[in-house]
């Protein structure tokens, strides 16, 4: 996979991870930190896949190798799902814990 992806997808699973956190301690109300996750998480791979198209169709149409061949410049929308079920489990695992303690 193209370093420029990597980059965007963990920077989009970053910021919607801390955004969510931050939402779930302040709030405590977990449907709405998850909902601001998703949301984070489509604003921004969106923006980067239109970004990224317009930049240069040539390099980021095809680049991705690997697993991830065939999606091309779609690697991006195809991590939303993915980011946002990552973000929904650390949720779940902060929201645990907080009840232990």
């Amino acid at each position: 996979m193209n370093i420029v992806f990597i980059i965007i997808l963990v920077f989009s699973l970053l910021a919607s991870m801390l955004t969510s956190i931050w939402l779930l301690k302040m709030k405590n109300k977990k449907w709405q930190a998850r909902l601001v996750a998703f949301s984070i998480n489509t604003l921004i791979l969106s923006i980067a896949t239109i970004l990224l198209y317009k930049l240069d169709v040539q390099t980021f149409h095809k680049q991705t190798e690997g697993l991830f061949s065939s999606l091309g410049l779609g690697v991006l929308m195809f991590f939303i799902p993915i980011n946002t079920f990552l973000n929904f489990c650390i949720l779940e695992f902060l929201k645990n814990k907080s009840m232990i303690i």
